[in-house]
């Protein structure tokens, strides 16, 4: 049932950011405790009878970097990725990595994400000032037709080490490896939405539904036995 309960949490979760740009879904991964031999031991001598789980446990939730469908915005600020590859953003707490590509224009005139993090160029923060911004396919930064700089665009050798930090940012674990340069293709103007399918959710959650209730069943005929035991034997 607990298990059951964390499955419904990040499920839960998947369709509450099934709006949100570069959101990747989530999947929580189950293992089983290791099971026990059931013997049966008469005047000396033993029968296996079968093994006895011991339950399951989740250890984390990971995420599934399928790409997500691609929503034209005609904003000229706003850029996709196509393929793999992460955009490098410099966040309070260090680099951080997402492919959420809905930028703006900070009051300093740096390239900035809705949050207000910085977005990093192959020189470093990319400064726009108040001109003409334009991205284009290859993620380079014009402000009035002249280059200023080029979109930082990195992959790693295994995502699965990347930790998720709120709803789309990544850090780069160890597990990971260090990012490297990717040559990625981009959609300017566009935007990667969630990778959520909400139909394949919502079957989900009435699944995790239905199992729940069934092991709560099963509890409760267990109560209901021990509760005979102790009143009539």
């Amino acid at each position: 049932m607990l298990v059951e309960s964390l499955r419904m949490d990040v499920s839960s979760n998947n369709l509450a950011n099934v709006d949100t740009a570069g959101f990747q879904r989530q999947t929580a991964h189950i293992y089983a405790l290791p099971e026990n031999p059931i013997r049966k031991v008469y005047q000396g001598t033993g029968q296996t009878l079968g093994v006895l789980g011991t339950g399951a446990f989740v250890d984390g939730s990971r995420s599934s970097f399928s790409p997500g469908a691609l929503r034209v915005t005609h904003n000229p600020l706003d850029v996709a990725l196509v393929g793999p590859g992460f955009f490098a953003i410099n966040t309070a707490e260090g680099t951080r990595y997402t492919r959420d590509g809905r930028f703006t224009v900070n009051p300093s005139g740096l390239l900035a994400t809705l949050d207000g993090n910085l977005v990093r160029g192959e020189r470093g923060s990319i400064y726009v000032g108040e001109g003409e911004v334009l991205l284009n396919e290859r993620g380079e930064v014009t402000v009035d037709g002249q280059l200023v700089d080029r979109l930082l665009i990195v992959e790693f050798n295994d995502r699965g080490g990347l930790v998720r930090h709120g709803a789309n940012l990544y850090e780069a674990s160890p597990e990971a490896g260090d990012p490297f340069r990717y040559e990625a293709t981009l959609a300017p103007g566009t935007i990667e939405m969630a990778n959520v399918n909400v139909v394949r959710e919502m079957v989900n959650l009435i699944n995790i539904q239905r199992t729940y209730e069934a092991n709560q069943k099963v509890v409760q005929a267990f109560d209901e036995t021990l509760g005979k035991i102790i009143n009539e034997v």
